[in-house]
């Protein structure tokens, strides 16, 4: 249990006193002390499964916000997040019980951007994505190009990819990729796209590109369609690759479908209860890749006979084999987003569903009745569930009985679950990136 940054106090003073109220009685032997007993640790209002006065806390500084997603990743027993340094950002991992330092990276800048644009640079993005047996992280940030070269596309992302089995300062980048984009019809979005890191822009039409982080070899998709065998123009219009595996892309249909070509399609994957749909060449289908996680994918797809429902399910990605799927009458995200995963990879989540990928089972919280929506943030190892409503209220769902719980007003709602304790992330003065991990009970 450690305290790190003597700043850390003062900044999170004012924050905290109002997460006073956890229901922790605060005189229990080492509550809140550092290692060397000198330092106390700030006592949070968590749920009541984790003990709001133990564990580490860390102020990274000032990193511009982003509506996306924070500069934070949990994985594989570490805390990574971005951090500033004198020469832009670096890279720092944290291990997940005690918040010492694993390793630092060397500093990482971002790509130089329009002084007539509003606001400054952002902080580079962190994405973690774990292809075949190791776990990469990837910083990455949108900036223009300086090369001089006449195209058509005006920006740059320049990614820095990094294992997470480093170790040592200024640890240097494995490699350094910078792939031309243009903005102009909306932002760039990077994320785990199975084998690799898969990012996605607009511009006169979809474009994907695809970074092997073990190689660094980008492979760019501007043409989906042309992926598809015999397939009729029209009806492959607007297909986009929305994942890759090891024997090549997934290409998703604009009307839905999604298949790998020369291996697994949507329809013989797809599970009970969804209407039968037809391939590729034939007319309308049916599947949607939703998200992908640790080589893991979540897919939605119409239910038979009831307009408007669905059935959602989770596969292995490499094969297509369905792991879990549950009815759930939730039409998810509009575009392919980050499940969350249980620290030891048997549950997954995404928007309102969740699964036990070891059991083959799976569990919906979408609005029933009265009761709100759940959007889950975090789940645990044993099936408990965190996430928020609509309104921005806090829940918790208990392993036992899957209904949705409300949390106390002032209870932080866990980022991330972890091996025995939960990460929270918050915002404090100057927008400075506040990171704490509190234990489990």
């Amino acid at each position: 249990m450690r305290t790190t940054r003597t700043a850390l106090a003062a900044a999170l003073a004012a924050v905290l006193l109002a997460g006073c109220g956890s229901g922790d009685d605060g005189e229990r032997d080492g509550a809140g002390k550092g290692p060397d007993g000198g330092h106390t640790t700030p006592r949070l209002s968590v749920p009541p499964a984790f003990d709001g006065g133990k564990g580490w806390d860390e102020e990274a500084g000032r990193v511009p916000s982003d509506a996306g997603a924070e500069p934070v990743v949990a994985v594989g027993g570490t805390v990574a997040h971005v951090e500033p340094s004198g020469d832009g950002y670096t890279v720092r991992v944290r291990d997940a019980a005690t918040g010492e330092v694993r390793w630092t990276s060397a500093a990482y800048r971002v790509p130089a951007t329009d002084p007539d644009a509003p606001g400054g640079p952002a902080a580079p993005r962190l994405t973690a994505v774990r292809q075949g047996d190791r776990t990469y992280l990837a910083a990455w940030a949108v900036g223009e190009r300086t090369d001089g070269a006449l195209s058509k596309e005006k920006e740059t992302v320049r990614i820095g990819v990094y294992p997470l089995d480093a170790s040592g300062g200024s640890v240097a980048p494995l490699h350094e990729v910078q792939i031309p984009v243009n903005t102009q019809e909306g932002s760039v979005q990077a994320r785990d796209g199975g084998a690799g890191l898969l990012l996605s822009w607009r511009s006169a039409g979809d474009h994907r590109a695809a970074v092997d982080l073990g190689t660094g070899r980008v492979t760019r998709y501007d043409d989906a369609a042309g992926l598809i065998p015999d397939c009729d123009s029209a009806m492959c219009a607007g297909s986009t690759v929305v994942a890759v595996t090891p024997d090549g892309p997934v290409v998703g249909g604009a009307s839905g479908g999604i298949r790998v070509p020369g291996g697994w399609s949507g329809e013989d994957i797809a599970p009970e209860g969804v209407e039968t749909g037809r391939t590729f060449v034939s007319g309308e289908q049916n599947g949607t890749l939703a998200g992908v996680r640790d080589g893991m994918f979540v897919a939605r797809w119409r239910a038979a006979g009831s307009a408007g429902s669905y059935v959602w399910s989770a596969h292995d990605l490499a094969s297509g084999r369905l792991l879990a799927s549950t009815v759930c009458d939730d039409d998810g995200p509009d575009t392919p987003s980050a499940p969350v995963a249980s620290p030891n990879g048997t549950r997954l989540g995404l928007g309102a569903v969740l699964f036990d990928v070891r059991a083959g089972t799976g569990r919906c919280l979408a609005a029933e009745g009265d009761r709100p929506g759940v959007t889950v943030s975090a789940v645990a190892d044993d099936g408990t569930a965190y996430g928020t409503t609509g309104p921005g209220t806090g829940v918790v769902v208990p392993k036992g009985t899957g209904t949705p719980e409300a949390l106390p007003g002032d209870t932080l709602v866990p980022a991330a679950a972890l091996d025995k304790g939960a990460l929270f992330v918050r915002r404090g003065d100057d927008d400075a990136l506040l990171l704490s991990v509190r234990q489990a009970r």
